[in-house]
């Protein structure tokens, strides 16, 4: 029996100390990652590759209000907010500063 309560007592410890009550802090390359690369790091549907501000120079041109709300509204074959329901307006932008920062 005590083999028994020694693993039910580990597992639970294990469990909780899995639990944070601090959400971890997002940041434009952990939002780029977990939502935009599939699509900006290869440039798949007509998406301007990370970095390469050849293909984000006809974009910034029309301003960055109009990329945001692109992002914002989904966009040709863009989900809306790139498919992270949860970020907020903060969030994407961190995510296009990300993605206009140079390669490295």
């Amino acid at each position: 029996m005590r083999p028994i309560l020694f693993f039910i007592s580990i597992s639970s410890l294990l469990l909780l100390s899995a639990c944070s009550s601090e959400p971890q802090e997002r940041t434009g390359e952990s939002i780029y990652y977990q939502s935009c690369f599939s699509c900006h790091e290869r440039g798949h549907g007509g998406a301007p590759i990370r970095g390469n501000m050849e293909q984000w120079q006809s974009r910034l041109d029309k301003g960055q209000e109009i990329i945001m709300t692109n992002m914002v509204e989904g966009y040709k074959g863009m989900p809306p907010k790139g498919a992270c329901f949860d970020c907020s307006d903060a969030d994407l932008q961190m995510a296009l500063d990300f993605m206009l920062l140079p390669k490295e």
